[in-house]
């Protein structure tokens, strides 16, 4: 325990943003558990068939964002893709957005996507 009448020290900040990260990750393997891109899918709508689809796009999205610079989606297609999949949803941004959001919650692939993602400024086009 730090002593609350002087400054904390680099060692101490540091310490507890280690204690953060930890206390962080614990909640994303918790709320993983859940299955929060399931239950974005449920409240659209979404039949098992378009789920399994979903994932599936989802995967190679992963793959691809592992890929060369040329093969890397851009979220035009990934709009396109999701329009495909999800007709009467084609052009929600809503929806994208929410899915975008949801995928930090999900398995380490999809918040590794949602770092592209995010790294790439989606859904605002790229």
């Amino acid at each position: 325990m730090t002593d609350p009448s002087r400054p904390p020290t680099l060692a101490d900040l540091d310490a507890r943003l280690r204690e953060v990260e930890a206390l962080q990750e614990l909640v994303l393997r918790l709320l993983s558990t859940l299955k929060p891109l399931d239950r974005v899918l449920e409240q659209y709508g979404a039949t098992e068939t378009q789920a399994r689809a979903f994932y599936t796009l989802l995967d190679d999205l992963c793959a691809r964002t592992r890929g060369t610079e040329q093969d890397r989606p851009s979220f035009g297609y990934f709009e396109m893709q999701m329009g495909d999949l999800f007709p009467g949803l084609r052009g929600n941004r809503e929806f994208l957005s929410l899915i975008i959001d949801t995928m930090k919650l999900d398995r380490p692939a999809y918040r590794e996507l949602h770092a592209y993602v995010a790294a790439h400024g989606w859904p605002a086009g790229s």
